[in-house]
Order: C-alpha cells, then structure tokens, then sequence
C-alpha cells in the first residue's frame, strides 16, 4: 500500500505562510482577475525567499486547478505563498 497523508487546505488572498514545517504540496485552485498572475510557492516558513517548489503562471483571468502528480512535491521547511497578484489561492497539502 502507498503511502497515505491527511490532506489540508488554506485559502489565501495575499503573500502570507501556506504551513510552516515539512509538507507536501498536493495541489493548487487559483482564482485570477487581471491575466499575468504568476504565483510562487517558495520552501521557507516564512518569507518569500529561499528554494521556489513551484512558479505557475496565468494567461488567462478566472478560476483553475493546478493537479500535482504522485505524492506531490516536498518542502522540507515549510510553504509560503508570493500571491504576485493573484485574486485568491487554495492551497492542497500534507
């Protein structure tokens, strides 16, 4: 059997700490306004610096989902989120 993890979500609207400690991040809803939105998710507990986990841009405005395969992808320290304009993002993780 593979291995299994409780998912959690948090809904944020501007740059601020997804989860401070080890996680991995399983998946993204991202809503945006104006199209040019590009998102990054940074391995650090508290500020938007250090190792990027994932950078997702936006061509277009509106609401979509961004699906990680596998378990989904490590951060040893933590997750923070950088909005970069972004209207409001959920973030998967576990």
């Amino acid at each position: 059997m593979g291995m299994q993890t409780d998912v959690k979500s948090k809904y944020l609207a501007a740059d601020g700490v997804i989860f401070a400690g080890r996680a991995r991040l399983k998946g993204l809803t991202v809503a945006v306004s104006t199209a040019g939105a590009a998102l990054i998710i940074y391995d650090n507990a508290s500020a938007a610096s250090g190792t990027k986990v994932i950078e997702v841009s936006t061509a277009v405005a509106g609401a979509f989902n961004v699906l990680i395969p596998g378990e989904g992808i490590l951060a040893e320290n933590g997750l923070y989120l950088d909005i970069n304009g972004a209207a409001g993002v959920t973030a998967y993780y576990g």
